[in-house]
């Protein structure tokens, strides 16, 4: 009976130490799965961080086509405080951008465009006509914006205010049959001129003529020879071409002057207009 008694104590005993043991050695290996996994998540956000792609950077060229200088703004900020005949814009993202361009002279004249660059190196050719007062933007392989005289009120040197240009609509429209003067008419006029005593007059009345009336090189030619001088005659020839319905045959018109050097200048000032 005693020895029962103690075999069962021995037993008892030899079960406590084998709880205590492996208490001992498995309680803290679910806490160091833990911190394993912890270590292998944060290398991996760290490595994925080092190795993330940059955003690309853009740069924007301004050249002017005739010299011409103007100030660039890009979401209202100015590019260049003084007015150049070429700036470049740096670390433009590749996002959508507001560009402003506008000319110091002559003033008001500024291109609006929304632009997203699409090549490392954007060239914008800045091209103003003084013909036709519209300046233009564009890149050699298309256009991107073309605008007359904008409206601009600064605030400071920073954000300016603009009046957008509104769209061009083209409608088609027949083209009015142009009504010619007829022999009649002009020989009414050339009355009228004749009558004039001094040849300012003359000279003056011709204008008022030819901007009021549809006439040919011929019939122009033929109201500059009732001028006395060739100055005037000179004078009533370059006034005349822009009006001119058939401005294809004015050598006719210019035949009217005597002297090769007036002819010169007349035809000097109408290559000034193409």
């Amino acid at each position: 009976m005693k020895n029962k008694t103690s075999m069962q104590k021995e037993k008892n005993s030899l079960k406590g130490c084998v709880r205590q043991h492996f208490t001992f050695h498995l309680s803290p290996f679910p806490f160091l799965l833990v911190l394993a996994f912890a270590f292998q998540l944060t290398s991996f956000t760290v490595s994925a961080q080092h190795h993330a792609p940059k955003p690309m950077r853009y740069t924007l060229n301004f050249e002017a086509r005739h010299g011409e200088s103007y100030t660039v703004f890009v979401d209202g900020d100015m590019m260049n405080r003084m007015p150049q005949s070429r700036v470049i814009v740096n670390d433009v993202s590749d996002q959508t951008h507001e560009v402003v361009v506008v000319l110091k002279r002559p003033a008001q004249k500024a291109a609006v465009l929304q632009l997203r660059p699409s090549e490392p190196n954007v060239i914008i050719n800045v091209d103003y006509d003084a013909r036709l007062e519209q300046l233009s933007l564009y890149t050699p392989s298309h256009n991107l914006a073309a605008g007359r005289a904008a409206e601009y009120h600064y605030q400071g040197v920073r954000q300016p205010e603009v009046k957008p240009v509104p769209p061009v609509v083209v409608v088609q429209q027949p083209v009015p049959e142009v009504q010619h003067v007829t022999e009649m008419d002009l020989a009414a006029m050339l009355k009228r001129m004749k009558d004039q005593t001094f040849d300012s007059d003359r000279l003056a009345l011709g204008k008022v003529i030819v901007a009021s009336s549809n006439l040919t090189a011929s019939q122009i030619s033929r109201l500059a020879a009732t001028l006395d001088f060739s100055s005037s005659q000179v004078e009533l020839l370059k006034y005349a071409y822009p009006y001119c319905i058939d401005p294809q045959n004015y050598y006719k018109a210019v035949d009217v002057l005597t002297f090769s050097t007036d002819k010169k200048k007349v035809m000097d000032y109408i290559a000034t207009l193409k």
